[in-house]
């Protein structure tokens, strides 16, 4: 009985650790911002969204683009004062909106 003993203690003890196991650990990333780029916006033109000017338009043109919450935005290109381009874009996560600006806008 006496061998028996630290047998069963040892058993016990292997029962006790595998049931200290480590927790499932999962990491999810937030759904991608939408973003917007700008095709054919002249040289020293600013690119205003929501009312806010947020740069040059020209830099946004595909090779650099804008990150933008998702939803409605009043999207505007102007060169001082005069407005050349002017839209509503509704945009989803993950989607890329490209704003292309006419001849005629210029």
């Amino acid at each position: 009985m006496k061998r028996l003993a630290p047998r069963i203690a040892a058993v016990l003890m292997l029962l006790m650790l595998s049931a200290c196991a480590l927790p499932d650990t999962q990491v999810k990333t937030g759904s991608v911002s939408p973003s917007l780029s700008i095709h054919g916006a002249p040289p020293n033109a600013v690119l205003y969204v929501d009312g806010l000017a947020v740069g040059n338009a020209d830099q946004y043109n595909g090779t650099k683009i804008l990150a933008i919450e998702e939803g409605m935005h009043q999207i505007q290109i102007k060169q001082g004062e005069r407005v050349l381009h002017a839209e509503k874009i509704v945009v989803s996560s993950g989607e890329t909106r490209t704003v292309t600006m006419n001849r005629g806008d210029q």
